[in-house]
């Protein structure tokens, strides 16, 4: 019996050198007594050399106080899972999500004697899930955000407008007869246009602000922290840059613009309204201009 015991935990130990993670077990001292192969070659050393070694041997001094605080939980009973970025900010950067749980006593079901650690590589996992996520927000033809992300961030700007009484204005930018861009020189060169648009709009406002897609050929560009007379300032801005703009292949694209700002018990389908009535009148009123309304 005690040979098959044996035949199993060497089996084990086997089958954990072909999983594709950091697989590892500790005494109640920190002291490392077990590691699968990918976890000797992540620390560049040998099993013997492992054995009885504590995480000061393969960690800067703040990796290892980190890595004893989630330990000590461990030891106390408690099952732990974390995400870990290594090399964040640089292109080495990569995702780990760190598993440890409890090692009991045969002898004794409440006593813990050790932990074992899994660590996971699921740094192709996160980037598929930021890509998915940017996409969610992001209009696919100029990159900006989309009407989705437009109405979140719209919506957290409105309750930190009524929290801290800063003033919000948003401007609808339309590009003037569109469909005749379209038509006369095709949806391809059409959408040449609306992405030189888009990086008119964005390089000429603040880090502050966002610009994004509201849909066809509409911007919407929101201002945080901006009064009216600066939310017309730089809407007249972005209007003369955009007419004096030679767009791709020489069509002549102007831009008309409504502007408004937030008063109080504004909600944000009566701020869209209101700049939407503002962009109609201006377009009604010849267009390539700004119009601006305000409520009473």
């Amino acid at each position: 019996m005690r040979e098959e015991h044996v035949s199993l935990l060497s089996g084990l130990y086997a089958a954990l050198d072909h999983v594709q993670s950091f697989v590892y077990i500790k005494n109640r001292k920190f002291e490392y007594v077990y590691a699968n192969i990918h976890t000797l070659k992540l620390f560049g050393c040998t099993a013997e050399e492992l054995y009885l070694a504590t995480d000061t041997k393969f960690f800067p001094s703040d990796v290892v106080n980190e890595l004893r605080a989630v330990d000590l939980k461990v030891l106390s009973g408690e099952s732990t899972e974390e995400e870990v970025v290594v090399d964040a900010g640089t292109s080495k950067r990569r995702i780990y999500l760190n598993v440890k749980a409890p090692i009991y006593s045969d002898t004794n079901p409440n006593e813990v004697i050790g932990i074992l650690g899994i660590s996971t590589d699921i740094t192709t996992q996160k980037l598929l899930e930021e890509k998915a996520l940017k996409l969610a927000k992001t209009d696919v033809l100029t990159g900006l955000a989309n009407r989705l992300e437009l109405d979140t961030r719209l919506s957290h700007e409105i309750e930190r407008c009524r929290r801290s009484q800063y003033p919000l204005s948003i401007i609808l930018v339309d590009l003037d007869h569109f469909k005749k861009v379209n038509d006369n020189y095709g949806h391809l060169l059409g959408d040449k246009c609306l992405i030189q648009a888009s990086e008119i709009l964005t390089n000429n406002t603040r880090v502050l602000d966002t610009v994004g897609r509201w849909g066809g050929e509409e911007f919407l560009i929101l201002c945080p922290e901006t009064n009216l007379d600066n939310a017309i300032d730089l809407a007249e801005a972005c209007r003369a840059i955009i007419e004096q703009h030679r767009f791709a292949e020489g069509p002549h694209v102007t831009v008309s613009l409504g502007v408004t700002t937030m008063i109080e018990g504004d909600s944000l389908e009566a701020l869209i309204n209101r700049a939407d009535q503002a962009l109609y009148n201006a377009k009604t009123l010849g267009r390539n201009r700004v119009e601006v309304l305000q409520g009473e």
